[in-house]
């Protein structure tokens, strides 16, 4: 497996760090710290160009140190994993992206605003949500969190019946986990806020009903299949399943929220009948707004 982790000097890229060095990796991992530093023209209006290019060739040399550093702790953390760093000028969007041929994921933090790279949520991270070629997580720490932050006990993932939710559980049951890794499974079904009606509009409730009923039952199986498949893995009593019915973004956030969820995991591009999760709208929704990372799971294009 390969992990792209992306960094700057801000408070925000070290959360993504305190995220991979507190989750459990496969063995033979090749984990990638790269940061890029960006030569803007800006510095080259207010200063010499010898002093603006000493100055950006001190930045590198500071970013290729810090990248090392966070390697070194990689390796220390992850024996068994090879560690690298990777420091260079140029644009951070166009850089990730290309770097997400090779990776499998690509891990970044939310919301630095600061530093060399400048990785923050509606530039560097959506474009990488988006237009990334490989699975991406979105570091944050969780709200209120005490203590050493734990990201992958207490996870919630947020499934329907289409194949970007299957590749989602392929991937988590690919992935190794601790073991006091807990899953809640969560499916959403939108319901009408008044099904209540009279003459044609009632049949028309009537038959919406009907399929209400009818999707409880695929969904409830749908989630007891993949809790099935995901005892088998962690063990059993360690998966609870969750059925929810209302708008999916209010759910997840609610059910991220009630169990302080360490970790949301999701596909990419749901568009199921069960619910219609997809990127652009439910998926940059949870990750702007969870209280915790959010792991969106895109197969390699």
């Amino acid at each position: 497996m390969n992990i792209l982790l992306a960094v700057d000097n801000s408070p925000h890229s070290q959360v993504a760090v305190d995220v991979v060095l507190s989750r459990t990796w496969p063995e033979d991992a090749t984990f990638k710290v790269f940061c890029a530093v960006e030569r803007r023209q800006p510095i080259f209006a207010v200063m010499q160009r010898d002093e603006a290019e000493a100055f950006l060739n001190k930045a590198l040399a500071a970013a290729k140190e810090f990248t090392q550093e966070i390697a070194d702790q990689l390796s220390e953390r992850f024996p068994g994993c090879k560690a690298l760093a990777e420091a260079q000028f140029g644009d951070s969007k166009e850089i990730i992206l290309e770097a997400s041929k090779w990776a499998d994921l690509i891990v970044v933090g939310s919301h630095g605003r600061h530093g060399v790279a400048r990785l923050f949520l509606g530039s560097v991270s959506q474009n990488i949500l988006l237009h990334g070629h490989c699975s991406t997580l979105i570091a944050r720490y969780q709200h209120a969190h005490t203590g050493s932050p734990s990201f992958d006990n207490d996870i919630l993932v947020a499934l329907d019946d289409t194949k970007d939710s299957k590749n989602a559980m392929d991937w988590i049951l690919n992935l190794p986990w601790n073991d006091d890794a807990r899953f809640t499974l969560l499916s959403v079904i939108a319901v009408p806020d008044d099904i209540q009606a009279s003459g044609v509009d009632a049949l028309y409730a009537q038959a919406e009903s009907i399929e209400i009923d009818r999707l409880r039952d695929s969904a409830t199986k749908l989630l007891e299949d993949y809790a099935n498949q995901l005892e088998e893995k962690i063990g059993i009593g360690k998966v609870n399943i969750e059925l929810r019915e209302g708008q999916p973004v209010d759910a997840i956030l609610s059910m991220a929220n009630a169990m302080e969820a360490g970790l949301i995991v999701m596909g990419s591009r749901q568009r199921g009948h069960l619910k219609r999760f997809f990127m652009g709208s439910v998926s940059q929704e949870v990750v702007l707004h969870a209280p915790c990372p959010v792991e969106v799971v895109k197969l390699k294009s």
